[in-house]
């Protein structure tokens, strides 16, 4: 392919082969995406933009980058919905909410899977009903309700269609067969482990394939056969050093661990563990670590150090408690009554669509009044509106409050030496950056012209000096070479904190202030 002179129908073959290479070789799937993303940033092309986006987060995902992604996915589906883009939604918000349970944050996680009883788009309805039954079902499993988790995953197994998507029907049996591991119903697990490791193999899930060695490893780790587990664990391991799955990889060396310690070999498991500790580290996966401390109390307990014993298993303790504090009933409650609105809404099709249709426009409308139509988020009118419900919610709970005033240095210039046209799309460009820096509760719009906003409730000004010092970075250090030659952007930014100001407008004049001071010092800097 000519790399000077990209085509649309290069980009969505480029998004094509990386959702191919997603589930076998993660890395070249994230080159190939990121090579989409700026093919159609050149074009102006936001359908090949947003899917490559994707595509890239979920390559990220699997290399332990969860909360970088999780950024980068929300802002894909906030670009798919202002563009009107037609884009795999359903698994999207899936993998978001996958990102949030690795994380142990199971109060996020819940709220996505609740999302995807929301996705209505024709064919996707039946996914995402599945993919909230696997969801609920893995926040319960989390809780040690495993029950209940099968209950669930039984539901999901009887709502998959010939329409659902192939690596749904191997991610469904996994699921119920680690819940009957759990409940001790080893035959039946290993069977529905069985029936996911041939369907992930027959669609070259690599991700689903390692993940029902590990189940069946464990399973038969239950069944007092260390040899056979430890021969699943490693290929489990094996496949996800190549697919790239860093999450897999620490889970399988936590499972090598209880091996070791079920042969009698606490020397040996603390090896395993260590590895899976480093990894489960680097990838902030709280789950993992907290299984680790436990095993690691065990091993220490067999080599008589009691006192190392006791200091893992308090920690494992004090973990536990904070994970199963998370999720209250009454949010489970709500969410199994949503399942079952969602049930009945799917069993009348008609009526699904009509009501789908009409939540979309009201949306879109929504949106249209409040939002910026060159680059996608808020405007001014969005932003003096949702502004002043954060503003006066943070004056009333007493919690801090800061804003950012952003402005790209030299802009006219661009306009000047570029065009405008360039010009546009570095506008486009830096909001996608903005947008992808922050947090979802985050405010971020297009103050007016060249100049954005960010409100950061909950973050005092040394935080957000840190934040804005991030946001400058991602501008400046981004590839503006694809645009224009010679072409290069910055920002230069006004940092303030909500003090003694009575409205949003004093609090953006004091953010104000502070970036006339950043720019009379040379620009591309922040000022507090």
């Amino acid at each position: 392919m000519d790399q000077s002179a990209p085509t649309v129908d290069a980009v969505d073959a480029l998004n094509a082969q990386a959702r191919v290479l997603f589930h076998s070789r993660s890395e070249e799937s994230r080159v190939i995406a990121e090579l989409a993303c700026r093919h159609s940033v050149v074009l102006s092309y936001n359908n090949g933009f947003v899917q490559g986006l994707i595509n890239v987060a979920m390559a990220i995902t699997l290399q332990g980058g969860y909360l970088e992604a999780v950024a980068m996915m929300r802002h894909s589906l906030y670009l798919a919905e202002t563009y009107g883009l037609r884009i795999p939604v359903a698994e999207c918000i899936q993998e978001i909410a996958r990102s949030y349970y690795t994380l142990a944050d199971y109060d996020r996680a819940l709220q996505y899977w609740a999302q995807c009883l929301d996705v209505s788009r024709d064919h996707a309805a039946q996914e995402s009903y599945v993919l909230a039954l696997i969801g609920i079902g893995q926040i319960y499993f989390a809780h040690q309700d495993f029950d209940t988790a099968l209950r669930h995953h039984e539901k999901a197994r009887d709502a998959l269609t010939p329409e659902v998507p192939e690596h749904l029907h191997a991610m469904v049996p996994i699921n119920i067969g680690m819940d009957l591991l759990q409940l001790l119903r080893l035959d039946e697990a290993l069977h529905e482990l069985e029936i996911g490791l041939n369907r992930a193999l027959h669609t070259r899930n690599r991700e689903f394939e390692a993940d029902a060695h590990h189940a069946i490893g464990l399973v038969r780790l239950a069944q007092g056969q260390p040899d056979l587990a430890e021969r699943h664990l490693y290929i489990a391991i094996d496949v996800c050093q190549r697919f790239g799955k860093l999450w897999g990889e620490a889970n399988s060396r936590v499972a090598l661990g209880r091996v070791e310690l079920a042969r009698g070999h606490p020397v040996g498991a603390i090896r395993h563990l260590q590895e899976a500790r480093e990894l489960a580290y680097q990838i902030g996966a709280q789950h993992l670590m907290l299984q680790v401390e436990l095993h690691f109390s065990t091993a220490q307990e067999m080599l008589g150090e009691y006192m190392l014993a006791l200091q893992h298993f308090k920690v494992y303790h004090e973990r536990q408690l904070e994970v199963m504090r998370q999720t209250s009933p009454y949010k489970m409650q709500a969410m199994e009554m949503r399942l079952e609105i969602e049930k009945a809404r799917l069993e009348n099709d008609g009526l699904k669509k009509q009501h789908a249709s009409q939540r979309r426009e009201l949306r879109r409308a929504e949106r249209m009044a409040s939002q910026d139509s060159l680059t996608g988020v808020l405007n001014r009118r969005g932003l003096e509106r949702l502004g002043s419900t954060v503003f006066g919610r943070c004056r009333e709970e007493a919690t801090p409050l800061a804003a950012l005033v952003l402005d790209i240095d030299h802009f006219k210039q661009v306009n000047d030496e570029f065009g405008h046209l360039v010009g546009d799309k570095v506008l486009r460009q830096v909001a996608a950056l903005l947008k992808s820096g922050c947090r979802q509760d985050d405010v971020v719009g297009r103050f007016g012209g060249e100049e954005f906003l960010v409100l950061l409730p909950g973050r005092t000004v040394r935080d957000a000096a840190d934040v804005a010092e991030r946001l400058r970075r991602l501008v400046a250090e981004w590839d503006w070479l694809h645009l224009a030659d010679d072409l290069a952007v910055t920002l230069s930014v006004g940092v303030a904190e909500r003090q003694y100001e009575l409205t949003l407008t004093e609090l953006i004049e004091s953010a104000d202030q502070r970036l006339y001071v950043a720019k009379s010092a040379g620009r591309n800097r922040i000022a507090c």
